[in-house]
């Protein structure tokens, strides 16, 4: 591997020295360094921020979501959909088992 330039991130301390974050992958040598400020990194949005900001438009919007009741009520809606489903394919499959020769 014939590498020629390498950009490392490293953190300049208060004597001049500098701290990589990795070991360079360039053959030992005489080097031009160029030191450049990096970009202040800002925090990080994790998703609990992003989730929050659009709760925050939402509601700036009059768009007030459901309540945990109505979020409830239709869990238990689908629930008893499903069970009633289950209990028609359970009767089908004893009503075919019973015919089969």
């Amino acid at each position: 591997m014939n590498v020629a330039e390498e950009t490392i991130d490293a953190t300049l301390d208060s004597d001049g020295r500098l701290r990589l974050t990795h070991q360079p992958r360039l053959p030992p040598g005489p080097v031009r360094v160029t030191i450049r400020v990096a970009a202040t990194a800002e925090p990080r949005r994790g998703l609990a921020d992003v989730i929050r900001e659009l709760a925050a438009e939402q509601h700036s919007r009059g768009c007030l979501g459901r309540s945990a009741e109505d979020l409830r009520a239709e869990e238990d809606e689908r629930l008893a959909e499903d069970a009633d489903r289950d209990r028609e394919l359970d009767a089908a499959r004893r009503e075919a088992s019973t015919r089969e020769p």
